[in-house]
């Protein structure tokens, strides 16, 4: 009798033990995506937008993972120098995290945030996604069709010059930068002289100025500028693509990459994807960063997620979070000689 009372308790102890372990998701592949013991994790983006691209992404991602995670998650539009300030000192549990692009390393190498900031003091989560569809416009009836032709018009007619907008230390000056070192190379001096920058902030403020004649070129974005280049549109606010800086076209648009462009710098096309990930306390919880890692794994798998993004020409790209700082970090190193050989900004102004 006590042989077999021992049997049914021992039973009893594996079977519950199972099943606690199936419910923290602590156990293995079995128990599928690891949850976290947190009621809400705050999502900190590097914009002050509700519109642009990088809080739409982090809108999606965070729908998609907040559910495996079994948590609530917000996303919280601070700006990019109060996101790195509060994520400084946020607590090791992942209750805040940072979502950003590549201006979180391009701002530091372009000086607009401090050395601080580098990726080499964070941990680097997951990436998620990209905007292949990053570009340059400009007004519908603009003499030119393309960033090339721009430069060869400006070739053709010396009295004339161009203005870009474009926002200081990040994707939009990388962008700018390569067209500027290009043309000088390809133009002379003269031409580049010509090529002026006109520094503003939001999507909203470049737009504004190219619909005010302040500038001539605008640097934009598919999701964010599609709507004004369809038929219908107002003469005044309509614009065209004149290119992304994407490595291949984006389907269902007609919009030629720079590389195809012929653009080039330091004797390479230039190739730059607009790219979105985690930022994380360099301390975080391990086990954190496993359990997003997992949940963003399944995510990007998702064609529901998928579709989402592609509504608005992004893509599913996952590069998982012991891979992401190394590839984020080459990345950089590819991108340094355009900075150190691009000229200020303060020179070129308009």
């Amino acid at each position: 009798m006590k042989k077999l009372l021992f049997v049914l308790v021992a039973g009893l102890l594996v079977l519950t033990a199972a099943a606690c372990g199936n419910q923290t998701g602590g156990t293995d592949a079995e128990a599928g995506t690891g949850t976290v013991d947190l009621s809400r994790v705050r999502v900190l983006i590097g914009s002050t937008s509700t519109g642009g691209d990088t809080y739409q992404i982090a809108d999606l991602i965070s729908r998609n993972v907040e559910k495996p995670l079994d948590t609530n998650i917000k996303v919280d539009a601070v700006g990019s120098e109060r996101a790195f300030n509060e994520l400084t000192k946020a607590k090791t549990d992942g209750s805040e995290i940072m979502f950003f692009h590549d201006m979180a390393y391009l701002g530091v190498e372009y000086g607009s945030f401090g050395d601080e900031h580098e990726l080499e003091n964070w941990k680097i989560g997951p990436v998620v996604a990209t905007n292949p569809g990053n570009a340059f416009l400009a007004k519908a009836d603009a003499p030119y069709d393309t960033l090339a032709e721009a430069a060869q018009w400006l070739q053709d007619h010396p009295d004339e010059m161009v203005t870009v907008a474009i926002e200081a230390g990040g994707v939009s000056q990388i962008g700018f930068d390569a067209f500027y070192l290009w043309a000088k190379e390809e133009f002379g001096q003269d031409v580049a002289d010509r090529i002026k920058v006109y520094v503003t902030g939001s999507q909203k403020d470049k737009d504004q100025a190219l619909w005010d004649g302040n500038v001539d070129i605008i640097h934009g974005s598919i999701g964010a500028n599609n709507e004004y280049t369809k038929d219908g549109v107002e003469d005044k606010i309509k614009m065209k693509f004149l290119g992304l800086t994407a490595g291949e076209r984006v389907e269902g648009y007609d919009i030629p990459t720079f590389a195809e462009q012929g653009i080039t710098v330091n004797g390479k096309e230039f190739v730059f994807d607009k790219e979105f990930f985690f930022i994380l306390p360099k301390d975080i919880d391990d086990n954190f960063v496993d359990a997003l890692d997992q949940a963003v794994a399944e995510a990007v798998e998702n064609e529901d997620y998928q579709n989402d993004l592609l509504k608005n020409a992004y893509v599913a790209n996952y590069v998982p979070a012991d891979e992401s700082a190394d590839y984020l970090l080459e990345k950089r190193e590819t991108l340094r000689y355009i900075i150190s050989n691009a000229p200020s900004l303060d020179d070129i102004a308009k």
